[in-house]
Order: structure tokens, then sequence, then C-alpha cells
């Protein structure tokens, strides 16, 4: 009997908490959480736990699978490797042929350390088109951020500091809670202030200070007035202000409208709630804004609230300071998973590049991958050029992007799917190739996003299940397969290339486990911000050409109470969708016994008031509308949210014959119109009505 335990990374959510597994005769039989690790301190979750669970489970795909007599009939023949990427190879150098390079479209749900290889197969095969979710998951924070300040501040709260916390659409309990619940338990424990705004009482806010229930899709105006109420009382930081800040005079005109009553109104919380709120913030020693990765994202005013809320930081002094918003140095420098070594517009001829789909509407996305919602109008409309393969890396598209109808179409319409994933998904149902993935514990990679001034080792604990790959592995027998030059010929070498800023190769970093750089505050002291002035754009005038305002603005969602008063009619409630629940993530995990057992089914969390009116039982199955359709929820209680808002999980469709159409949320989410500047979804301000279940038969869940 062999036994061993390996220092290694989970990654069954974006926290990538550290753990220690433990392997005995080449299997894993068991993981503890990592005590020595910055972040997480010996914290794991349910997912961690339930590892075994996934890599051994049954269902598993183990074997390339190619459809047989068209695709989406449920039939599948396994095959071997070679024939499984001949296939592949072959035709996707046959739409390079025919259609030009930029036919074919990589895309990637979770990141799983996937940008940078993606990437520079995309560079070598000559196409400028990777397809992502950071549209709706990070991207406006880091471009609101950068536009402002130079920085992506807002994704680096130094939570363990501050003197006060502002938890903006962000449960980091059930979110990011080995990445960042520590730090603010830490936080709170030494006296801080807590101020969350979340349409509904999540835990955190049965703690704080100020619980702000702001009505959906109305935040840039509670962020505009926070700005108004310090202005116009001289709370904000006037030395900062004065030095390091251009525009302060258009910005204290433009938010000069916002009073907390106009504010009340409009985002249906107290006046009094909300100015006590923006004095604690100013008044604090420090005080640092976390934002959810998607709740700032998941709006078409998603560029103006992460430009408001980075501006609330900069007045009152709040950047790069300690207990405010920190501006880390990763170790990996250009190579880091997002870095602009792998960026597209530079190792792509200038024409090629240009062709990228983002840039014809949303230019200031360009380091980014393509959202999904210029995808799919490039496949169905050919335009502004056919889109005809298509390459998805643990990406569920059918349930993870909004209007799945339009999704399933267009997918559907590509002359080419192949799709890599654990287990079967609606996605893979409807692609011509299957490939089975190594699993985080089965493959090495290095982590560094979101991980602030660290890079991490991830070490594989042990050999992939049989016939399972490391997803690198499948891009560098592709670039084998087609010839592609430049491209890395084995996973160490391009894991070592990403490391070369810190001067290791991936061999000997895994023996260290980590690297990070020092911390440094106010570095605007020596060399300025890094935008065109050199100061924090208030009023950033630079984006001028891009037709993009100055100033943050608040525009009421297209469909709400205010600007659709005859569709408020007929769907008199406001949906807010997407709540993170600790036991899964997004799509995946419904089919593991140990997590399913604790949510089992969607869950509408409805007012008990609101419901009592509709006749409605706590647990009692409904249908939950909107114009695009309706599908089906269980009805839970909830007094924690206003009396016209209603909470709508995201994920479900396992389980349940056809449940990507009777469960998925995500039928019935628009995926326009868009933030026009950063592509955000509509996904938390909607209209709905809730229904009566009118079929005696009870889901199961």
């Amino acid at each position: 009997m062999s036994e061993k335990t390996v220092r290694t990374l989970c990654f069954e959510c974006h926290s990538r908490c550290g753990v220690l597994v433990e392997v005995r005769d080449g299997k894993i039989v068991g993981i503890k959480g990592d005590k020595e690790h910055p972040f997480s301190r010996g914290f794991t979750c349910f997912k961690a736990r339930a590892v075994k669970e996934m890599i051994y489970h049954p269902d598993r795909i183990t074997q390339p699978l190619v459809s047989l007599g068209g695709r989406g009939n449920g039939r599948w023949e396994e095959v071997s490797w070679d024939k499984a990427l001949d296939i592949i190879a072959e035709r996707l150098l046959q739409m390079r042929e025919k259609w030009g390079a930029e036919s074919v479209v990589m895309g990637q749900g979770t990141t799983r350390g996937l940008p940078p290889i993606q990437k520079r197969f995309l560079a070598c095969f000559g196409s400028p088109n990777m397809m992502g979710t950071q549209n709706m998951s990070g991207g406006p924070i880091f471009v609101g951020s950068n536009v402002t300040c130079g920085f992506a501040a807002l994704m680096n709260p130094d939570f363990a500091q501050s003197k006060c916390i502002v938890l903006w659409a962000h449960n980091p309990e059930a979110s990011l809670a080995g990445l960042e619940s520590n730090d603010v338990r830490q936080a709170l424990k030494g006296g801080a202030k807590l101020i969350v705004v979340d349409p509904r009482r999540i835990p955190l806010a049965e703690k704080a200070d100020h619980w702000l229930p702001v009505r959906p899709g109305t935040d840039v105006a509670l962020a505009l007035c926070f700005l108004n109420v310090i202005i116009r009382n001289e709370l904000y930081d006037k030395e900062f202000v004065e030095k390091w800040t251009e525009g302060f005079s258009e910005l204290r005109e433009h938010v000069a409208p916002f009073t907390p009553e106009r504010c009340a109104e409009i985002t249906w919380i107290p006046s009094e709630e909300i100015e006590r709120a923006a004095f604690s913030i100013a008044e604090s020693k420090s005080a640092c804004i976390g934002v959810g990765l998607a709740g700032v994202c998941h709006t078409t005013n998603a560029f103006a609230l992460n430009r408001a809320l980075c501006i609330l930081a900069a007045v009152t002094g709040n950047l790069e300071v300690p207990g405010g918003l920190v501006n880390f140095r990763i170790p990996t420098g250009d190579r880091w998973c997002y870095g602009e070594d792998f960026d597209l517009m530079k190792n792509l001829p200038e024409e090629q590049a240009n062709k990228m789909l983002v840039l014809q509407h949303y230019p200031l996305l360009s380091l980014l991958p393509n959202p999904a919602e210029v995808v799919w109008p490039a496949i169905l409309d050919a335009g502004p050029y056919p889109i005809k393969a298509m390459g998805l890396f643990a990406n569920n598209a059918m349930c993870a992007f909004a209007n799945s109808r339009k999704v399933k179409e267009a997918l559907s319409a590509l002359e080419f799917l192949f799709s890599v994933d654990y287990f079967h998904t609606p996605t893979t149902e409807i692609a011509d190739i299957v490939l089975p993935p190594a699993h985080w514990s089965e493959r090495d990679d290095i982590e560094e996003l979101l991980m602030r001034n660290y890079v991490f080792a991830q070490p594989k604990a042990v050999d992939p299940v049989p016939e399972c790959r490391d997803e690198k592995e499948i891009f560098i027998e592709l670039a084998n397969r087609m010839g592609l030059e430049g491209f890395w010929k084995t996973v160490e070498e391009a894991l070592s290339y990403r490391l070369e800023p810190i001067g290791m190769t991936y061999a000997e970093f895994k023996e260290v486990g980590s690297a990070c750089t020092s911390i440094e505050y106010k570095t605007y002291e020596k060399n300025g911000f890094a935008t065109p002035t050199g100061k924090v754009a208030l009023s950033a005038d630079f984006l001028a050409p891009y037709g993009i305002e100055a100033l943050p603005t608040y525009r009421e969602p297209a469909r709400s109470p205010v600007s659709t008063p005859e569709l408020h009619k007929d769907y008199p409630l406001v949906l807010t969708t997407g709540g993170r629940n600790i036991v899964y993530y997004h799509s995946a995990h419904r089919n593991i016994p140990s997590l399913r057992k604790h949510a089992p089914d969607p869950e509408l969390h409805i007012h008990p008031d609101t419901a009592r009116e509709l006749g409605i039982e706590d647990g009692e199955w409904v249908f939950l509308a909107t114009p695009l359709g309706r599908v089906e929820i269980r009805a839970r209680h909830f007094d924690g949210l206003h009396p016209r808002v209603v909470h709508a999980p995201h994920g479900y469709w396992y389980g349940e014959k056809d449940g990507w159409e009777r469960l998925n949320i995500n039928m019935i989410t628009y995926n326009e119109p868009l933030c026009p500047v950063t592509a955000g979804p509509p996904l938390k301000e909607l209209l709905c009505r809730v229904e009566k279940h009118r079929s005696d038969a009870i889901l199961n869940g």
C-alpha cells in the first residue's frame, strides 16, 4: 500500500482554497483544508469534500464520443483519442480554408487556467475569436476600474484591515468563502462597520450596520446618491481629490440631482438609511468596497456602476491604502491568466486582429474574450462574417447564458461543435464530439487569477482517470496535428513560460508552492495613476472618441415598473436571478448526491405577504413567467426582500426530463439590451409574474 498527501488548490470555484489531498494506491481517499494557505487557512466547503464523488462518479465521461446519426439524438460512439482529435483537427482546418480562421471560436466557461493556452492556440491558428463569460463575470469591474484609476481596484479589496466594509451585490460566504470570508470576519471582530447592498437579506446582512435592499437595476442611482451626500457635506478627502483627481467640479454638478429623497423613490430604500450609510463610508478611517463578480455585471448599467463605485472609493481616499482597494502586483506580470502577453490583438496581424467580433460594438473589451452575446448573432446572421465552428471547454452554454432558446438555436446552426466536459450536459448533447477532461486533482496548473499578490502551484494529486486528459494536452495535440507553429510542446513548457517572470520552471515552482510580491501603498505618488492624465478620472473625457459618456449616468432598466408600465401590469414583480449557493458552482454539481441533498430544487424567494396575495403556499411548485416563457420552480416564503421583488437561482436542469427547458431560469431571461460599454446582460433587472402550477404532478427536483 502506498500513501501520500499532496498540497494543492481546489478548483471547484474561484476561491481556489488550499487543500491537502490524501492519496492511497493512486486514488483520492480524502481532502482536508490547508491551514498554511494564506487566504483559506484550512477552510474547505461541501464541494471540496465531494471530490471523490465527482472524479469516480459512474456517469463521468471517460472516453471520447462521436455523435451518431446527427447531433442531438442521444446516440454516441466511443472512439480513440487519435480518431477524435484527427476529426477535430481536420474540421477546423477545413473551416479555415473555406471561411477563414475567424470562422472558428474557442469558448470557455470556468476559467480553469485556460485563457493562456486558448489564446496562444487561436493566435497560432489565426482566429481572433475566443468566447467567454467575462462580460457577466468580472469584465465590467476590470474595465470600469481601469478606466477610472488605471488598475483593477474593485477586484482588490483589503477586507482584513478595513474599518468599513461595503458588500455591493456580493455574498462572499456563498461565492468566495475561502478567499474572502476569513478577512471579512477578522475585520468585523476588530470593530469594522458593515454595509450590505443587496435586494436580499443575505446572512451577512443580519450582521450589518446598514442593509440597503436596493431595487434591482437601480444601483447606479444609489452610488451617485452616496457621492452626492459625501460631496454636499464635504466629507470627501479634499487633499487627495485636489491633487490626484480630475473632473471633480463636473462630478459635483452631475450627482447633485441624486438627493436621498429622489434616490429613495428610485431604489425603494428609505432616504435616511441611504444618508446614514453614506456617512459611515465617509467617516471611517478606511473603507473597502467589495463587489460581486456577477452582481455588478448582470446589468445594462454595468460600466456606469463600476465607474461610480471606483469613484466613490477615490473621493473618500480609499485607493491604494490599507483597508481600501489595493493595487496588487501579480508575480507573473504580463503572463498572468489574462495578461497582455497573450493578447490576441498583439499576437495576430493587424488585419486579422481587427476582425475580433467584440470590437464592432465594445472596443474597450479587446483584452477580454468575446461575449457570447456577440457570437450568437454572428452564427445566426452571418455578420460581420460567418461563424461556423466552435470548441467549448467547461461551458454548459445552454444553461449558462441568457435566452437559452436562442443559445440552442445558435449552437445547432454551427457546422461543427465539440465540447469538453466531465459529464453530459444539455450542451454536450448537441455536440458532434465530446472529449473527457482531467479534473483539477488530475492535472498540473498555476493560479493567480483573483489571488491578489500571489501565484500558486496547483500540482496534480493523482493521474487522470483512464482516457481523461488535461485540456492543455488537448490543445497541444491539436496544434501538433494541425501543424501550428509557435505552440508549446508540453504542459510543463506552457506553465514554465508563464513562470519566467519569477525565474522558475514549473518543476521548480511546484516544489516551492507559491510566490508573492510585496504590497505597496500609494504607488501613484511615484508614477501617478495609469490613466491618460496620471490622475483618477472622475470625469473620463478621453472616452469621447468611443461615444462613451465621461461621467457614470443612471438609466432606468429597459424593463421595469418605471420604464415599461404597461408590461408591468402583466408582470408586476421585479425579478433578480443568480444568487450564489456554496454547494454548487453555476450549473455544475447537481448530479453529486452529497451536494444535491442540500439544495435539490430551484427555489423562488418570494415575500410571504406577496405569496398570500397569490394564494401560494410555502414549498409549492409554481410557474415563474416573463414575456419569453415560463419555468417551474418551488416557492419559498422569505421575508428578506421587498414584497415586489422575487429571486430565482440559476443553473438548475439536472435530474428532470427536458430540465434545461423546464427548470433553467435562463429560458426566461433576456440577452438584450446589453450594457453599451461592457455588454453586461440584464439578468438581475427583469419583470415577471408567478402563476399557480396547474399540473397535479409534483417534481422531485
